[in-house]
């Protein structure tokens, strides 16, 4: 007999992360990723799984192994362990040889154990092997933090209050913290052993390293322009390693990413997105590696899907660049995502047609990987079904080829729960726009019993709501609950002037999108439209604060990690005075009058709907006074309301946050509903 979810199946859920396809392509080493229920920690080892077919066998114990990178004739993993949780060193010798910090190792696949290569105080980033094998490229912090006296101190068992001078606009991270103190450079290391080699140094971060088919350059990102406190983004660099000369191949007008070799090294692909007064558009650009001045060629400028994965799920953090190519040097393999949907594209490299896709279906690719003759490609593929496991697909096959599924990490719990099925609708919002929308709804509802309903709202609003497995939604749903979710204006995935349509009208029109697509849901039948909750995080517990203020069609509302004053968000955020000038186009001093109209706490006088309010302390990109002043001023009002903080917690709290605080979240989210509209 089966079950529906409950919200301790966070700690049982494994995830298939980072697929590596061995150069010959016959093996896939991934990340398996685990929550051990009784220490509430993440557990991170690695695998093999033959492309071929047959049961995968574990590499690594863990608990922190990630990162796994091939040597390129195949018989060796580098990889990164470090602790499954941050630790603090028990001397002085361990704080500088980097003992709780993440390390690059190597696993010889023939037998052998694995051998620690980096031994630094800030710990290694990810492997990039020379083409020879010989050496390995990577990025790691350096420097002091400001005040030494304190970690020294901590050593010795004593606890002193750090102070912090900071000098820069841009000083701080959600997900990292303070990023004001280190600066990540470039490294160089011999796989025989020996003393890593620093090779980039100065007042700016330099990574995203990238070795050339003849190994004499590296390519990288860094952004040394006079704007990097300020607006940060970074150009694509070489480095080469004959002569020490560095050259910045791109304008500084662009953000790239993922800089990739061609491999006949005569091109580098990259993804980038505007600097400054974009439209949260990430397109595909190439750039000749021996070109005299920066520049760069478009591929895609009349490509609607957006070159990145932007599927959003509770299960792992979207955004992420891959590129690859094709061994003749005419196609650049990615990432891109359009309508609820990511998968894997080809684009010309001479940019003479559209890219084509080559995985199919209702999927999510969150990450891939191709082998050295870009015959096949190694995938990890969420669906509404399936958290996340490992697929491969032939490209040698043509185009009917399809994904062939390697694991299934989760099938026995899911063999006892029952799954709800999206289904998927078309509406038309704002401007007579055509938009996406899903109606999720228990299994074995009655259609003609009409359901209370939970309207969902995502963040960003640069995403998109998709084809991925989503656990709150499944939660709601074997609690009695229908949930509708919809992609309105400011949503990826459906062209730049989409994307770039939110701009200087938050709350406006993608508001309507919004209301729109919960209009046509109940029109399709079996919602209630007397018991509506509304909830959301980021943009969206924007979204629901300003919902909430301007109707009255909502019996409840869960906010999560809120914006609720532009203005505040300005100082506060780590990047609130980007979303304020670039978004809406206005300073405090300048213009206060227009940032308190785009401002939720503007209109908390007409929340009447009970509201909770889940915030995380250590939320960096909406920060704890976000949620506290929606709180405040309805507790002052006399309204129904509860303030819910999650210590040590970041942005990121529903998808990599601490498993303990994952499940209170979700189970803080359903007893509200349940409470206020119960089922």
């Amino acid at each position: 007999m089966t079950r529906g979810f409950t919200a301790d199946d966070v700690l049982a859920i494994q995830l298939a992360d980072d697929p590596q396809i061995s150069p010959d392509g016959e093996r896939i080493a991934f990340v398996r990723i685990e929550i051990d229920r009784e220490r509430y920690e993440y557990h991170r080892s690695i695998w093999l799984a033959p492309v071929a077919g047959g049961e995968p066998r574990r590499l690594t114990n863990g608990p922190g192994d990630v990162a796994p990178r091939w040597s390129p004739d195949g018989h060796t993993l580098a990889f990164l362990r470090g602790p499954a949780a941050p630790a603090q060193p028990k001397s002085r010798e361990e704080r500088d040889r980097g003992k709780t910090q993440a390390q690059l190792w190597l696993l010889p696949l023939e037998g052998g154990e694995p051998r620690q290569l980096t031994h630094l105080r800030h710990g290694a980033g990810a492997a990039v092997w020379a083409p020879d094998g010989g050496a390995i490229a990577f990025a790691a912090q350096t420097g002091q933090p400001d005040d030494a006296e304190v970690d020294d101190a901590a050593i010795d068992g004593k606890n002193y209050p750090r102070v912090r001078t900071v000098d820069q606009l841009w000083h701080k991270l959600d997900g990292e913290g303070f990023i004001y103190e280190l600066r990540s450079h470039l490294f160089t290391v011999p796989v025989s052993g020996g003393e890593p080699r620093q090779l980039t140094d100065g007042d700016w971060n330099d990574g995203e390293v990238n070795w050339s088919p003849d190994g004499r350059t590296l390519a990288f990102t860094s952004d040394r322009s006079d704007e990097r406190w300020v607006w940060p983004a970074a150009s694509v660099w070489t480095l080469d390693l004959i002569d020490g000369g560095h050259k910045r191949l791109t304008e500084e007008t662009l953000s790239a990413s993922a800089p990739t070799w061609s491999p006949n090294g005569r091109q580098l692909a990259f993804t980038a997105s505007q600097r400054r007064g974009g439209d949260s558009h990430t397109d595909l650009y190439v750039v000749a590696a021996d070109q005299a001045e920066p520049g760069q060629r478009l591929l895609t400028g009349d490509f609607a899907p957006i070159c990145a994965d932007t599927c959003i799920d509770d299960q792992r953090a979207h955004g992420g660049h891959h590129l690859g190519w094709s061994a003749d040097s005419r196609d650049i393999l990615l990432l891109a995502s359009a309508r609820g949907a990511t998968h894997v594209w080809a684009a010309p490299a001479d940019g003479a047609s559209q890219p084509r896709q080559l995985t199919a279906g209702e999927i999510h690719v969150y990450a891939f990987t191709e082998d050295r003759a870009a015959h096949t490609l190694a995938l990890a593929i969420s669906t509404p079904r399936i958290p996340g496991d490992i697929f491969t697909q032939s490209l040698a096959e043509g185009a009917d080829a399809a994904p062939r599924r390697l694991t299934e990490l989760n099938a026995a719990l899911l063999a006892e729960v029952e799954i709800a099925e999206p289904e998927e609708f078309s509406y038309t919002g704002a401007d007579g726009w055509e938009l996406q929308g899903w109606t999720l709804r228990p299994p074995e509802a009655d259609r003609a019993q009409p359901l209370p309903t939970i309207l969902e709202v995502h963040g960003g609003p640069a995403a998109m709501y998709g084809y991925s497995f989503f656990l709150e939604f499944q939660l709601l749903a074997a609690r009695g609950y229908a949930v509708v979710y919809v992609n309105p204006r400011g949503s990826t995935g459906y062209g730049r002037v989409f994307s770039g349509a939110v701009y200087d009208d938050w709350g406006g029109k993608d508001f309507s999108d919004i209301m729109d697509g919960l209009d046509a849901a109940i029109a399709r039948g079996g919602i209630d439209p007397q018991r509506i909750g509304i909830a959301g995080g980021s943009y969206g517990g924007f979204m629901t604060n300003w919902a909430l203020g301007h109707s009255d069609r909502f019996k409840a509302g869960v906010t999560m990690r809120c914006v609720s004053n532009m203005a505040t968000m300005f100082g506060v955020s780590d990047i609130g005075w980007s979303l304020a000038i670039d978004e809406l186009h206005a300073t405090p001093w300048d213009d206060l009058d227009r940032l308190m109209r785009f401002s939720p706490i503007s209109y908390v006088k007409d929340i009447h709907a009970p509201l909770l309010i889940l915030h995380s302390d250590n939320d960096l990109r909406c920060p704890l006074e976000q949620g506290q002043q929606v709180y405040s001023a309805l507790k002052y009002l006399g309204r129904t309301t509860r303030l819910v903080i999650f210590e040590g917690q970041s942005h990121d709290l529903s998808r990599s946050g601490h498993p303990r605080s994952r499940v209170r979240r979700l189970n803080e989210i359903t007893g509200w509903f349940e409470q206020y509209i119960p089922a």
